[in-house]
């Protein structure tokens, strides 16, 4: 700052403060204050949801899967050459089969459809933490989803097993279990223990007329992810069962594998594509649920231009605050000016008050949002009813270069606005200002 700048500022700071234009300036740090606060805990909060949703994806989906053209998907064998090269490749780390069917459930409501998934229960805990998934309690109870512990994983271990069929201990009866979707399951009725039917689609020829194949299951489980499209019609069976039921042989619908690096599924994708070739084709969990990523995206950006128009709204408060300021400090400007003060001083001085109350509502509104995240993040203010989202309390998912970027913009139109006054400020005729003195 100049010498004169220094003299200018000096000299316009009046002894009796104006109380509209103190008003107007409190407003003003008030309001950006609130934009950047509001800003930081939206986008914070949908970070959060986002990431926990694209974590259950992923863990529900498994990170690659391999299909084939063929509709009736390819043969579970050693001496299959996919199977082959899926060993050999070294961006693999495990592999799973599984196969996928439409059937109809009953239970102690109307019957429901459900996409049956029939799983190796020894070799799907490598690709997708299915124990993480999978409950014995009412889907109503809550529980903490960010962690299991090494009992809840040999418990769910336990009910795995337990969807291959075994002798019941009392009656020697032979008994087939079943994991079924927590909403799925309260729609049917039927709690931990109850009998729910399956029946295939496709019919089978009996003397009595064509009669759909049907076999009861045992529920051993509930299936969770708080995701509607999982939890609403989700049915987990043994993979040999699911063969035997909808008469398959030794087909499967595919392959899940599991890799390194999650995070770069579609990189993985492509190299893999290369190596195994068609028939087969290779999806990522990103592709399967692109359509709720695109819709997080829209949300964000769209919440995003609407609470910026706080700021802008605080914004116009900072040109009005200084505007009055340049009406009330007309004769001191005029007096400066016939002093030899140059332009570029004066303007000065008012962009640096506008930037000032920039600064510091957008410093306040920075330290109140980061507060509120943490308070979110560490204490149960907001609780989400069990069974409907992945967590049971608001998720929060603070980016270090949102805030930092949602400082910057704010500070820049703060900035911008203060040319506008600033420039009215310089540009004052001393003489029209001296002309009643």
């Amino acid at each position: 700052m100049g010498f004169e700048t220094f003299v200018a500022k000096r000299y316009l700071r009046s002894p009796r403060k104006d109380r509209s234009i103190s008003v107007i300036t409190k407003i003003s740090i008030i309001g950006v204050a609130i934009g950047v606060m509001a800003l930081i805990v939206a986008l914070s909060v949908m970070n959060g949801f986002e990431r926990d949703l694209k974590g259950a994806l992923q863990r529900v989906n498994g990170d690659l899967t391999i299909y084939s053209l063929s509709p009736s998907g390819f043969k579970w064998e050693s001496n299959n050459p996919l199977i082959q090269k899926v060993e050999n490749s070294e961006l693999i780390d495990a592999y799973a089969p599984f196969t996928q069917h439409q059937a109809f459930i009953m239970g102690k409501h109307k019957p429901m459809v459900t996409l049956i998934r029939g799983i190796d229960i020894n070799l799907e805990p490598r690709v997708t933490p299915i124990e993480f998934f999978v409950r014995t309690e009412s889907f109503e109870s809550k529980r903490d989803n960010t962690k299991i512990s090494k009992s809840d994983i040999e418990e769910k271990r336990k009910i795995l097993n337990k969807l291959i069929p075994y002798r019941s201990e009392q009656d020697n009866r032979l008994i087939t279990g079943i994991i079924v979707g927590s909403q799925l399951a309260k729609e049917l009725g039927v709690d931990v223990g109850d009998w729910v039917t399956i029946m295939s689609m496709e019919a089978r020829i009996t003397p009595m007329g064509d009669m759909p194949r049907a076999k009861k299951f045992q529920v051993v489980g509930f299936f969770e992810s708080g995701m509607p499209t999982a939890d609403d019609y989700f049915t987990v069976i043994d993979i040999g069962v699911a063969q035997k039921l909808f008469k398959t042989g030794n087909k499967i619908s595919g392959l899940t594998l599991g890799i390194e690096e999650r995070n770069e599924a579609d990189k993985y994708k492509s190299k893999l594509q290369k190596t195994i070739g068609l028939p087969y084709i290779i999806t990522t969990w990103i592709d399967q649920n692109r359509n709720l990523f695109a819709m997080f995206k829209l949300e964000k950006f769209g919440l995003a231009v609407i609470l910026t128009m706080i700021i802008l709204i605080a914004a116009f408060n900072i040109i009005s605050s200084l505007i009055m300021l340049v009406i009330e400090k007309n004769k001191d400007i005029a007096i400066l000016k016939a002093m030899g003060a140059k332009d570029s001083s004066i303007r000065q001085i008012f962009m640096m008050q506008g930037i000032i109350i920039g600064l510091t509502g957008t410093i306040i509104g920075e330290i109140l949002g980061l507060t509120i995240c943490w308070a979110l993040s560490n204490f149960e203010i907001i609780q989400i009813p069990a069974g409907v989202y992945v967590g049971n309390r608001i998720p929060v998912h603070v980016q270090i270069w949102q805030i930092s970027l949602i400082a910057l913009i704010s500070f820049l139109i703060c900035f911008v606005v203060t040319i506008f006054p600033s420039r009215k400020a310089s540009k004052l005729d001393p003489v029209q200002g001296l002309r009643n003195d």
